[in-house]
Formats: C-alpha cells, structure tokens, sequence
C-alpha cells in the first residue's frame, strides 16, 4: 500500500488549524507578487529614465565661438574605434635669425611673431645682444613671408635683462596709446646684482605702433623677492616666500573667455631639495618650475602660483625652462620647455626640447611626456642641436608657424643661439584617426554659440556628423542623411545641414562624429559664414 506524503487529519481541531495556515500562505504569495509587480514596475522606470538621470547630472559644456580641438577628452563623452595621434612640426632646417656675431645677433630663445594683417607683413621682436661684453636690447624687424628678414634690425631700447614678450590688442584698442603691451625680466637697479637690491623682477611697457615704448614705472610690478632666496639671504636659508618669486623667464597671453592676461614665468623650489634634484646651474637654488600669474589690466599681478612641478614618472633631473601660451576655444595650450642638465650636448651639459600641454582651468594641466618639438639630437651640424624650445606660435592661413630658440651646444652656450621655425598643419597638434574599420566620437553635452560650424579634417574615407539631444536622440534636421558627408583634405571644411545651425545656440546638444579612413584634429564654431 502506498503511504500518503500528506500527513493523516487525525481530528477536527488539526484539520482548521492548517486550514488557516493554507489561507495564510495564498495571501502572502499574493503580497509576494504584488510586491515582486512594484519592483519590476520600479526597475523599467529607472531603466526608462537612467539616461534621463543621468544627462540631469551631467556637466554641461559652455562653448564660444572659436578653434576647440581633441588634444585631451574635455569634450569627448566617447570614443571608439579612434587612436591619438601627435603630430610634430616639420623644421625648415636652417636658422631664420642667426645668434651673436651675426647680421641678426640673437641672444636668447625668446621671441615674439606677429602678423600685420593691414600691411601684411610679418614683425618680430626678440633680444640682441652684439658679443658678450655688450649691452641686451630689444630689437625689432620685419618680414614678407615670415622666413626672410629685413636687415638691418632695429634697436628698439636696451634692457637689463630678458625676455621680449609682445602683445597687440589691434586697431580697436581701448587705449591707443597702449595697443602693444609687452612683459619682461629686468635689474630697476642695474648696477647691482640681482640679489643685493636691485629691484629684479617682471616689467612691463606699453607702445602705440610696437616701435616706441614706454615702461611703466614703478619697477617691478611683481616684487622682488631675492632677499628670500638661499643667494639673498645673509644666513643662506631663504624662505617658503621664495617660491611666490617670477623670475627671469616670462610669456604672456590674453585669455578671452576669462578675459583676463596670463603669464606663465620661470620659479624655483625652495628649499632647494624640494623635490631632491638639484641643478648643476641653479647656483645652488635647486630646481627650475613654472608658475601663472594673471592680471585684469596689464599692470597689476597676481601672486604666481605653480603650473608645473616634477611628477613621479618623469625622469629624476626635469626643469621646466618657459612656457609658452596660446589660447584655443575654451582651453589654453602651453608650450611646455623642458630641461634636462644631465645630459651632455655638443658644447656643455643641458638639452632641452618642447612638450604639448593643456588645461581648461588653468589651473590643471594635462601635460604630455613625448616631445612635441624634439631636438635634433642626431645631427651634430643642425642649429637646434641641443636645444629646441618654442618662442612662439602663429596661424598662418591653414598652418601653424613655430618660431623656437635652436641650441647647438648645451643651455649655456650664449654664441650659438638662433631662432628657427617649424611649421604644422593649421591646430593639427593632434589628431583622432580611424582605419577602415571606421570609429566614432561623441561629445559630452554642449551648449554652443554660433550660427556655423566648420571641421579639421583629412578625410581619404569619409565623415559624418550628427547632432543629438542629451538623451542621444537626433534631432530633427541634424538626423541620418539631414547632415552633408565630409570628405577631402580642408582645415575648415564647412558643415551643411537640412536643419538651421543657428537654432541650435543655447541648446544642450551632443555632436556624434562617425569616420572612416580619417584624421580628425576638431571644428570651429563662427558667429555667422
């Protein structure tokens, strides 16, 4: 007989009792579903609205008209399929100015390149100095194509110190008195050296046509603070103040989204040690760094504070000898020089050359390992030898020109110091490629200004845009087949859509990039085209 798997009712009592527990078990089954309902209901709401939250939380990106690259991801929300390219400058291979002793007389690596766009021409400014038992001056020349220059140059005004740092604010000028500004190194004192009171620091003059300069007095408009350095100081010590100090290199720039001027100067550590290295040529005050500073008028700077220090995976000995600004869209690019005196050049101990870096903060900096414009290490005969570091930089219809102070010897050689010039596709400092496999980037969100759009690109393949919502839908006009395909070699190739670009300023929208058998360097927002 086979037994039952039910247990038997032995009375009445028993059998109401699980009567009552069987109830119990189909209304918590009951509950159980409902409740297992309402979390899947739950979990396809947050599904459904997870993009949604999270374009809520997400940065939106504020662009004004103008260049915005891919040299970092500050605009890029994804990338797939795409690697990163760098792209050094070709040098043209001999010196453009020669150095002392020479028709030109150049003394040191800095210059500044301007372009004339009224009587276009080609001006520079850079320091001479005849031999070395002569006087340093601002000297000035011109040029039709940028490579050729006039001889002679001019001697604009002897400067007791470094640097030839010049802006042009242009025909608009608040202030045409002042339209050239520019910003320097100098002793206020000097016959004194540079750390027994000699009011030593950062100058800066002013000129209506960039020939006739004014400084501004009282000198120096950032202290001086050599009384805190381990030279100035009677017990040797120095003070932590040290490191507020602007030294002997200076570059300016002015930045049109914060609408303030930025200077990036030579610093140092303190103590010497700071970061262990010390420079065989610092005198004993350590290490070279750079610093920013900024100001609302030219005049009045803030105290600097430090952009670039030695990180863990540089090489133990690096100084950061100048930088080098340019604005493009929302960020700054800084032409980073690097030293190295640990390692020996033809005429003595110092190479250096010059890294890409980039920020869209000012405050934290993206900086690359590779040189950007390497040395000519391999050739014992080139001009830059030892040394390549960028003076300054120009867009010269679709390129860049790169103006640099070429060393044939080591860092302190002063009889071999030229400037030469590269030149680069125009913002073609790197580039996002795609195989025929084809990749894509996307944007993160934006909200942009401006009536057109334009794209750098060399495009063998092709590339297509779209644009979408936050949530990554297309919008009407900008969709699949709305957008005209990209194709040719063009730092500007225009972008047609169905839809008006114009309607799209002030909206959050992501910008979907699709290529093929293409180099994508960034676009252009314009006001109008």
């Amino acid at each position: 007989m086979r037994q039952s798997l039910c247990p038997i009712i032995k009375n009445k009592q028993t059998a109401t009792m699980i009567d009552r527990n069987n109830n119990l078990f189909k209304n918590i089954a009951k509950m159980k579903k409902i409740t297992i309902i309402n979390i899947l209901l739950l979990l396809v709401a947050i599904t459904i609205n997870a993009q949604e939250i999270l374009v809520a939380t997400e940065e939106v990106v504020n662009l004004e008209p103008g260049r915005h690259l891919f040299i970092d991801n500050y605009l890029v929300a994804h990338s797939d399929g795409l690697k990163s390219t760098l792209h050094q400058p070709v040098k043209l291979g001999s010196p453009v100015l020669k150095g002392m002793g020479s028709e030109d007389n150049n003394f040191q690596p800095y210059a500044t390149v301007l372009y004339d766009e009224e009587r276009r021409r080609f001006r520079i400014w850079y320091g001479s100095r005849k031999n070395r038992d002569a006087g340093v001056y601002l000297s000035y020349t011109e040029s039709l194509d940028g490579i050729n220059w006039e001889k002679p140059y001019k001697e604009l005004f002897q400067i007791y110190g470094f640097g030839s740092c010049v802006l042009d604010e242009g025909p608009a000028a608040e202030n045409p008195d002042k339209r050239f500004k520019m910003i320097y190194w100098e002793l206020g004192r000097p016959e004194r050296r540079y750390y027994n009171d000699a009011a030593a620091g950062v100058g800066v003059a002013f000129s209506p046509d960039g020939l006739n300069w004014v400084r501004h007095l009282p000198h120096p408009v950032l202290p001086d603070l050599w009384s805190h350095s381990v030279k100035g100081d009677p017990n040797g010590k120095g003070s932590i103040k040290w490191r507020e100090y602007a030294a002997d290199i200076v570059h300016a720039t002015w930045d049109p989204i914060r609408n303030i001027y930025v200077a990036y100067v030579k610093s140092w550590t303190w103590p010497p040690d700071e970061f262990g290295y010390i420079s065989p040529t610092s005198d004993g005050m350590g290490r070279r760094l750079a610093s920013m500073t900024t100001s609302p008028d030219f005049v009045h700077w803030s105290k600097p504070v430090r952009s670039f220090v030695p990180q863990p995976d540089d090489f133990p000995s690096i100084e950061f000898y100048a930088c080098r600004a340019k604005p493009r869209g929302n960020q700054m690019i800084n032409f980073a020089c690097i030293l190295n005196e640990e390692v020996e050049g033809t005429g003595g101990s110092g190479i250096g050359y010059t890294v890409l870096a980039v920020s869209n903060d000012l405050v934290h900096w993206n900086r690359m390992k590779e040189p950007w414009l390497p040395h000519s290490s391999e050739n014992q005969e080139a001009a830059d030898h030892a040394v390549a570091w960028v003076a300054d930089v120009i867009t010269v219809g679709d390129e860049e020109f790169i103006y640099y102070g070429g060393y044939s010897g080591g860092h302190k050689n002063f009889d071999d110091r030229t400037i030469n010039l590269a030149r680069l596709r125009k913002d073609g400092f790197l580039s996002r490629d795609a195989g025929k496999e084809g990749g894509r980037l996307l944007t993160k969100v934006l909200r942009m200004k401006g009536g057109a759009l334009t794209v750098n690109a060399d495009v063998s393949g092709v590339l297509r845009l779209r644009v979408l919502d936050p949530s990554g839908k297309p919008l009407e006009g900008f969709g699949e087949g709305e957008v005209e395909p990209i194709t040719g070699d063009v730092t500007d190739h225009t972008v047609t859509t169905k839809g008006n670009l114009a309607s799209l300023a002030g909206r959050p929208v992501r910008l979907e990039f699709f290529l093929r058998d293409a180099e994508f360097y960034g676009f252009e927002l314009h006001e109008t085209r």
